[in-house]
C-alpha cells in the first residue's frame, strides 16, 4: 500500500511537470504577439510570462530591455522591506528628555524622535501627549527638539520631476511626518454670493498660513488651492469661485517642523503648559525615554502602499531599509544598495544592469527589465517568510486597490501592481489560468504619446484576459 502511494505521488509530480505541447505553446505566443501588434506595432514594450508550476518561460518579447517601470518598482520595495525588516516590524515615534520630572514640571527639554513612520496621524501624537499626562507632567520648562537623524534631509528623490512638488502624491519625505506630510482643507461656500468662502483646516495650527481670495458663486466652480511650493513657503493660496464644498490635501514643506508644531498645540490641549521653542537637535546621549508610539505592523503598511500605490510609504520604506542595512542616516543611495543587494543575494536576480534610484518609481532614472520582474516574482512566490503577505498586498482585478475598476470580467484572477507616468505604463504580477495554473508576468511599456488608458486596455488588460482564458488542453 505504501509503495502504491509513493508511485501515485511520483506520477502526480511527473504529470505536473509535463512540458507543454509545441502546438499550444506556439498558439499561446502568437496570441500575445497579436495583441501587441494590434494595439501598436511600434510599441516599445517588454513582456515576459513564466509558469510557476514548471518554471518554463511561456512568452518573451524584449524581456531584457531596460525600461522605466514607474510604480511597479514598489513591488521590489515592498518585498525588500518585508524580507529585511520582517512582516511584524513597527516604526516607533518616541519622546525623550534630558531633564527630570518634579512636582508636575518637566525641568528640561523634550525630544520628539521620528523613525520614518509614513502613517503617523494626529491621534498618535495625542496618544504621546496623553502618555506624558499619565506621568504627571503638567508643564514643560524647556524646549521641544525634533530629531530626524535616522534619515538624511534630502526629501526629493533622484530623477523626480521638479514641477510635481505641489501634488499630494509627491509629499515631502522626512524621518518625522504627520498626516502624510499634508494639511487638509475644506472650503465651504458662504451663504451669500460674492462673499469669501469659509476655510476649515485640519489639523489646526499656526505653521501654515492661509491666503483666501476666493469668492462664493451660485453655480461656478473655478477654485484653485495651491501652496507656494516654488518658493518653499507654507502659504496656501485659495483663488477662484466656489459653489459647493471641496476638500484638498496639500503637501507641506518641512514636515518634521510641521509635526512638532501640531504636537505643541496638542500638548496645550491636553493640559500641559508649553511655550518653549521648536528646533532641530538630536536626542541627547543621556536622555531618558518618556513615551512611544508604535505603528501598525509592516505587513499592513506594505498592503496600503501596494493597494493605493502610495509613494510616500514606498520612499519611507526605501530609506528605512537603507538605514537598517548600512546604518544611519537612511538615504536614497543606501536604499538603492539595499534593494539591489536583496535582489541579488536573496532572490537570485541578476542586478548588474538594473538601476534603482527610489522606492516609489517616481524617478525616471529607474531602469528594470520584464525579466528582472518575473525572476523576482518567481522567487517571491516561494519565499515562506513573507511571500503570503506580499501576495495579499497586491491589487486584485475587479475587486480592490488600483485594479478595482479594471478587468471586471477577470474578477479575482489577476493580482498585480500597476504603474504609470506620462508615456509610461506597466503591470506586473500573477495570473490564474483556465486550468488553475499560476503564471508570473511582467508588461512594461515606454515612450508612447497615446493616452495611457489605451495601452492599459489594449495591451495590459488584453494580455491578462488572454492568460486567464487560454486553454492548454485544446
Amino acid at each position: 500500500m505504501n509503495k502504491l502511494i509513493v508511485f501515485l505521488l511520483l506520477l502526480c509530480v511527473s504529470t505536473a511537470a509535463k512540458p507543454i505541447g509545441k502546438d499550444r505553446l506556439f498558439a499561446f505566443r502568437a496570441g500575445i504577439e497579436r495583441i501587441i501588434l494590434n494595439a501598436d506595432p511600434y510599441a516599445n514594450v517588454g513582456v515576459e510570462v513564466v509558469s510557476l508550476k514548471t518554471g518554463e518561460v511561456l512568452f518573451q518579447k524584449n524581456c531584457h530591455h531596460l525600461l522605466v517601470p514607474a510604480s511597479n518598482l514598489k513591488l521590489l520595495t515592498g518585498a525588500a522591506a518585508l524580507y529585511l525588516l520582517g512582516v511584524d516590524y513597527r516604526f516607533e515615534t518616541a519622546l525623550y528628555t534630558d531633564g527630570k520630572i518634579e512636582n508636575g514640571m518637566l525641568k528640561g527639554d523634550l525630544f520628539l524622535k521620528g523613525s520614518g513612520d509614513p502613517e503617523l496621524a494626529v491621534r498618535d501624537l495625542e496618544e504621546l501627549a496623553f502618555q506624558l499626562k499619565l506621568l504627571g507632567i503638567e508643564s514643560i520648562l524647556g524646549n521641544l527638539y525634533v530629531d530626524i537623524t535616522l534619515f538624511d534631509e534630502i526629501s526629493q528623490g533622484p530623477g523626480w520631476m521638479w514641477d510635481d512638488q505641489g501634488e499630494k502624491w509627491n509629499s515631502p519625505l522626512s524621518a518625522l511626518m504627520l498626516n502624510h506630510s499634508c494639511i487638509d482643507l475644506w472650503v465651504k461656500p458662504h451663504e451669500s454670493a460674492g462673499k469669501a468662502p469659509y476655510v476649515y483646516v485640519f489639523p489646526r495650527n499656526d505653521f501654515v498660513e492661509i491666503d483666501n481670495h476666493a469668492l462664493t458663486a451660485s453655480n461656478d466652480d473655478t477654485l484653485a488651492v495651491e501652496r507656494r511650493w516654488q518658493k518653499k513657503e507654507n502659504v496656501i493660496d485659495i483663488k477662484g469661485k466656489i459653489s459647493q464644498v471641496k476638500h484638498y490635501s496639500v503637501p507641506i514643506e518641512y514636515p518634521h517642523l510641521y509635526a512638532a508644531s501640531v504636537f505643541s498645540t496638542l500638548l496645550n490641549k491636553a493640559g500641559i503648559d508649553f511655550d518653549g521653542k521648536i528646533e532641530m537637535r538630536p536626542v541627547s546621549d543621556n536622555a531618558l525615554p518618556l513615551a512611544a508610539h508604535a505603528s501598525r505592523p509592516l505587513s499592513l503598511i506594505v498592503k496600503e502602499m501596494m493597494k493605493s500605490s502610495d509613494n510616500l510609504i514606498a520612499d519611507s520604506l526605501f530609506k528605512k531599509i537603507g538605514e537598517a542595512r548600512y546604518g544611519r542616516p537612511g538615504s536614497w543611495q543606501k536604499g538603492s544598495k539595499a534593494i539591489r543587494d536583496f535582489l541579488s543575494t536573496n532572490a537570485g536576480v541578476d542586478t548588474q544592469n538594473m538601476v534603482v534610484m527610489d522606492g516609489s518609481g517616481l524617478s525616471r532614472y529607474n531602469l528594470v527589465s520584464a525579466h528582472h520582474f518575473t525572476d523576482f516574482l518567481k522567487w517571491m512566490h516561494k519565499e515562506f517568510s513573507c511571500g503570503s503577505e506580499f501576495a495579499a498586498s497586491l491589487p486584485i482585478s475587479g475587486i480592490d486597490g488600483t485594479l478595482d475598476k479594471r478587468m471586471a470580467g477577470l474578477k479575482g484572477k489577476i493580482r498585480a501592481k500597476t504603474g504609470g507616468m506620462t508615456g509610461i505604463s506597466s503591470l506586473c504580477g500573477y495570473a490564474m489560468t483556465k486550468e488553475g495554473e499560476l503564471l508570473a508576468f511582467s508588461i512594461l511599456e515606454n515612450g508612447f504619446t497615446k493616452p495611457v488608458d489605451e495601452y492599459r486596455t489594449q495591451i495590459e488588460d488584453a494580455i491578462c484576459a488572454f492568460l486567464t482564458e487560454f486553454s492548454w488542453t485544446k
